[in-house]
């Protein structure tokens, strides 16, 4: 076994007795050659050093009767000098000021030997003055504590009971309160906290409870155990206040809050679990855990976007705010895909999210019209897992997922959103540096100041927002920097791009993943909505709007519906907010084929399938409300109606009085003749009166009589 050195602690092993030593030894100083072995007791208090057999001791410890030991490091070990009380510093400066010629080299090994030192700790006491104690104390205390200059440090951190809480004293702490000092009276000092914590403590219990502050558990603790008397009022007891000099002050109470909540204890009792596991527990793991690669792990969630929207049919109808799904993938923050409508948190929208997310992006931002190259969105894979917000994906509609999919799905506890911290993060990027910045935007505190609803300023449709939620997104695909997101394989590689886009990239190229690619007829059928559409003679008709493709016009089908007058129904795919497309299904190569909007429907090519519905909506009410407006006017004009009838039967009857049936159908032709007759005069009449009527314009000069011309029809009038 290897010598003592200098500086080394050794003690007994617990359980043996008559080692020879009562407490652990530091080792000051060792000869082998003279067998002299020389320690200080680490003990309180401390006493001289003492000369030991070398071979004797280095024997007790390879029997395993002696054991060499680690020491507790005092406390200020731990600390920067800048971070140690000044006092305590001021301590050790004064003591190694004493005791440094002692301890240097010309006084080795005099002052380790017991003929010695004693002759050396007078010679240093009496040139400085002091009591010999003074002296050998801190020389005693250096030795033990390993022998430097900060084994000097004042030892504060043995002060008081071990293990215990130093109670306060009686007398109150701190500053003088102002009332004390303008009217020089100490009897409005008030208690102190030792004095009145007892009743502080069962205000605590009473009164802190969920919802309640600080202050108003301060208040109720005064009113109810420091009150001064109680005045009845009626079948009342009224609790006199206490003044202030009689009941705790606020700080005085928040101090004996702090020192109960040490431990946390009241912060989980006016909590719930999950408000704690939300917002107060430690966080020390990360959501790429065990994920292992771009497609591993995919989070989706749903929020109402803070902004009102107009349709696209009349920018002056609101028609409220949206619903935006994000699905994020968690190996590298790509946003994989996301959907816009007003369709609420369902399976519907949802669907829409995942089938966007599954899909090839330049078709669909071709669809909101925008054109990227495939490179610059290249997300249109399955993932491994899906995680979820324990909602629209546990009903049974979505159990195509696992089945036809291969995914896992997964969701996340309940109001538990940090278990998706990714897709959370991402709403509020979206609502803080793009939506807060357009027209209509949600913000109560804007809506104060300026004294009007945001949904007052609402110009944007669901089209243009969707367009400009691609832009950003494809924007922060390409630009969100996040050191912390770069896997280690990628730093080994040199490799400090930590976007999005190059991680997915990086992770598609050299990374597994759970990512797959599925044909799209496949996935069109599991995720596209299914709909009913009609065959009919002018199109195939689907929530007002009329679509054709080649192959139906090749085979007649318009044709045939005309001829047989027979609508034939027929399934479709479709998406809500692409509406200028559908999908039928090919019976012969089961494939999905394109059906077009037609030329005379392009005015609904921008609609969504919600707001044609709202539209149709809107106009219903509308005709309704019309009809009623005028059902009296029709009314009257009924009535007027039947009265002439009336009036034109009582009339006949009188002139047919008397008059056979022949005579009664008698000269019909010359009845007609005469009655063409005369409407040809009365047409005359008119066009003549209206060619011989003065001019309306006052600036026209008007002819003398004598100038006038004879009017050729005044023969006429006479007859």
């Amino acid at each position: 076994m290897d010598l003592l050195c200098p500086a080394e602690v050794f003690e007994p092993v617990p359980g043996v007795v008559d080692t020879g030593f009562a407490c652990a030894q530091r080792v000051l100083w060792v000869v082998p050659d003279e067998d002299v072995l020389v320690t200080i007791g680490m003990q309180n208090p401390l006493k001289k050093p003492d000369a030991h057999s070398l071979r004797t001791v280095m024997g007790l410890l390879n029997d395993g009767i002696l054991q060499r030991v680690e020491v507790k490091l005092r406390p200020y070990l731990f600390r920067p000098e800048e971070a140690i009380l000044r006092r305590s510093l001021d301590v050790r400066d004064r003591a190694w000021a004493i005791i440094e010629p002692l301890v240097r080299e010309d006084c080795i090994p005099e002052i380790y030997l017991p003929r010695t030192r004693g002759r050396l700790i007078l010679a240093r006491a009496a040139e400085l003055g002091l009591d010999p104690k003074q002296v050998y104390r801190p020389l005693y205390r250096y030795w033990a504590y390993g022998s430097c200059v900060d084994a000097l440090i004042a030892c504060y951190d043995l002060c008081g009971p071990s293990g215990q809480k130093q109670q306060a004293g009686s007398n109150k702490r701190g500053r003088r309160p102002d009332r004390v000092k303008l009217q020089d009276d100490l009897s409005l000092l008030g208690p102190s906290r030792a004095e009145v914590r007892k009743k502080i403590v069962q205000g605590i219990h009473a009164f802190l409870k969920p919802g309640v502050t600080i202050k108003k558990a301060w208040e109720d603790t005064k009113r109810t155990y420091f009150k001064t008397a109680e005045i009845e009022h009626g079948n009342l007891l009224i609790p006199v206040p206490p003044e202030a000099h009689e009941a705790p002050s606020l700080h005085q109470f928040k101090q004996v809050v702090k020192e109960m909540n040490h431990d946390l204890s009241l912060t989980k009792r006016n909590i719930s679990t999950t408000t704690w596991n939300l917002k107060h527990r430690g966080v020390l793991g990360s959501s790429r855990d065990r994920v292992f690669g771009p497609g591993a792990r995919f989070e989706i969630d749903a929020t109402i976007v803070d902004v009102y929207l107009v349709s696209v049919f009349n920018r002056a109808w609101l028609i409220g705010r949206p619903v935006l799904y994000v699905v994020i993938d968690v190996f590298s923050r790509m946003v994989v895909g996301f959907y816009l409508g007003l369709e609420g948190p369902s399976w519907e929208g949802a669907r829409l999210a995942l089938f966007n997310a599954f899909s090839d992006k330049t078709d669909f931002c071709r669809q909101l019209g925008i054109d990227i190259s495939p490179d610059l969105w290249p997300c249109h894979h399955l993932p491994h897992k899906l995680l979820c917000d324990n909602g629209e994906l546990k009903s049974k509609a979505s159990d195509a997922l696992p089945k036809e999919f291969g995914i896992t799905i997964q969701n996340a506890a309940v109001r538990r959103p940090d278990w998706k911290p990714n897709v959370e993060q991402q709403f509020n990027l979206i609502n803080n540096h793009t939506i807060h910045f357009e027209p209509g935007a949600l913000n109560r505190r804007l809506d104060e100041m300026k004294r009007r609803h945001c949904s007052l300023d609402a110009s944007l449709t669901l089209p243009e927002l969707g367009r400009i939620l691609a832009y950003k997104l494809i924007e922060y695909n390409l630009s969100a920097y996040s050191a912390d997101a770069l896997p280690n394989e990628m730093l080994g590689e040199n490799l400090m791009d930590a976007t999005p886009l190059t991680v997915w990239n990086w992770g598609m190229e050299h990374l597994t993943g759970g990512a797959k690619v599925l044909e799209k007829q496949r996935v069109w059928t599991k995720l596209l909505p299914a709909a009913t559409a009609s065959v009919r003679r002018d199109g195939i008709y689907f929530h007002g709007r009329r679509y054709a493709c080649e192959r139906a016009v090749r085979e007649e089908w318009f044709a045939r519906a005309r001829t047989t007058g027979k609508v034939s129904p027929i399934e479709i795919r479709h998406l809500p907010y692409a509406p200028a497309c559908i999908w039928i299904l090919n019976a012969t190569s089961r494939a999905w084929e394109p059906c077009e909007l037609l030329d005379n429907n392009e005015k609904y090519r921008l609609a969504r399938l919600e707001e044609m519905l709202d539209r149709a909506k809107l106009l219903g009410m509308e005709a309704d409300q019309k009809a009623s407006e005028l059902r009296q006017v029709c009314a009257t004009l009924d009535a007027k109606c039947e009265a002439i009838t009336t009036d034109a039967k009582k009339a006949a009857a009188q002139a047919k009085q008397g008059l056979s049936k022949t005579e009664k159908k008698a000269n019909v032709q010359a009845n007609r003749a005469f009655e063409k007759t005369a409407e040809r005069v009365e047409h005359a009449r008119d066009a003549a009166q209206s060619y011989c009527d003065p001019p309306a314009q006052d600036n026209v000069v008007k002819l003398r009589p004598d100038m006038r011309k004879q009017n050729p029809l005044d023969d006429i009038w006479g007859l």
